[in-house]
């Protein structure tokens, strides 16, 4: 069997303002209050079109545990590395942690009852089984005795189902649907999630299972270095998988690692890491959709990894990892119960300001918004925008300071 390696958003808007007096009109909550907007003294200097984000508002199905605003922290512990230790290291408590576990296999009930004392919501990643003696049982009676032994525990859970395995996609496709359906019977807290073999994995990939059956949607991302010495580019990884999936479902990144040292030259990179690490976190508050990152610490070398992407190791690492989480966007506990219709998108998109105007793609009208188009456009960069004073029935807010343009429609 080939082992695979496994591989809202929000951000402080200081300075935020309208184009024309300021007014907050459905912008992004920030844990209880709105944030609050003013005037910005630097505008951008404009040498031509300065490109924005655009974030739009939309109706969705919140799934299950999925957060309002924001994006959970998780880890993933090597055994030696307590929870206790770990949270006192990185400065914050953090809302998941992983086990893994093959089928037919017991339980780890001591890291559960740590979990637990943690207050954190265990996420399990279940493994093929592993067990000669066990090649007589069907795999679904393995399944289903997994599922009744989680659900006995009666806890809000993650199920990361067979990450690495051997089957075709349409088996595995099956065998995930069918578990999917014994957890619901057996185990109804627990949000089933699908982990993407690969970073251009779309909805319509042979091995994606249905909307139906899946909960969550993850990435793996660990940034390694690459033969000149950069790292690997796994931002533009993720974005490309976020934007395949982020209207359907709830996206995390999972495992998230960044390399310090590989064996391919022997060398210590410690401050770069650190500066990676931080530059993604942040980077992260892009995507609204994105509601939870687990990093690798387990990840290292003493693992059979030609990389470590621990940070506990370092006391750089785990500096820089402890000031990137200390955001509020980044949540310490679940969100059990979150009502909500519509919530904030990211455009696939580029938005412009240029010349104290506001240009919206003429795609995000159309494709995301589903409004018309005036017949004036401008061409910027071979795609057409429009002016947003020519388009009626929005209402929208910008951030200089972070390039954000939010697009709302009005009534």
């Amino acid at each position: 069997m080939k082992k695979l390696i496994f591989i809202f958003a929000f951000l402080f808007l200081s300075g935020c303002a309208t184009d024309n007096p300021p007014q907050i009109i459905g912008m992004p909550r920030l844990h209880g209050g709105f944030l609050q907007d003013t005037i910005s003294e630097n505008l951008p200097e404009e040498v031509g079109p300065v490109a924005y984000t655009v974030w739009y508002k939309r109706g969705v199905q919140a799934e299950l545990y999925e957060p309002l605003d924001g994006a959970y922290i998780g880890a993933w512990l090597a055994p030696e590395n307590t929870i206790r230790v770990f949270e006192y290291e990185s400065g914050k408590r953090h809302a998941v942690y992983v086990s893994e576990v093959f089928l037919g296999d017991e339980i780890d009930i001591s890291w559960l009852l740590h979990c637990i004392a943690s207050l954190a919501t265990p996420m399990f990643v279940v493994h093929p089984p592993n067990n000669p003696e066990l090649d007589d049982i069907p795999i679904g009676d393995l399944i289903l005795h997994l599922a009744k032994r989680l659900g006995s525990f009666n806890l809000p859970m993650f199920v990361a189902f067979m990450p690495e395995h051997d089957l075709m996609p349409a088996e595995y496709s099956l065998l995930f649907r069918s578990s999917r359906n014994a957890f619901r019977a057996h185990a109804p807290m627990a949000a089933f999630v699908w982990v993407a073999p690969e970073h251009t994995a779309t909805p319509q990939s042979a091995f994606y299972p249905g909307h139906a059956s899946v909960d969550w949607v993850a990435l793996p991302l660990l940034a390694n270095w690459s033969s000149d010495y950069y790292f690997t580019d796994v931002l533009s990884m993720f974005e490309n998988f976020y934007n395949a999936f982020h209207e359907y479902k709830p996206v995390m990144v999972f495992p998230f690692g960044v390399s310090h040292f590989t064996l391919g030259d022997y060398n210590y990179r410690l401050n770069p890491a650190a500066d990676e690490i931080s530059r993604l976190f942040n980077e992260f508050k892009n995507f609204p959709r994105l509601g939870m990152i687990i990093y690798a610490d387990a990840f290292t070398i003493l693992r059979g990894f030609s990389d470590d992407f621990s940070v506990s190791r370092e006391p750089v690492l785990i500096n820089a990892y402890a000031e990137a989480i200390s955001s509020r966007h980044f949540l310490s506990s679940l969100e059990r119960y979150v009502d909500k219709s519509t919530r904030w998108a990211r455009s696939a998109y580029k938005g412009y300001f240029w010349e104290g105007r506001i240009y919206i793609s003429q795609n995000t009208l159309e494709n995301e918004l589903t409004i018309s188009v005036p017949r004036q456009t401008i061409e910027i960069n071979e795609n057409n925008f429009v002016d947003s004073r020519r388009i009626s029935g929005i209402s929208i807010n910008i951030c200089h300071n972070s390039k954000v343009i939010f697009v709302e429609n009005t009534p």
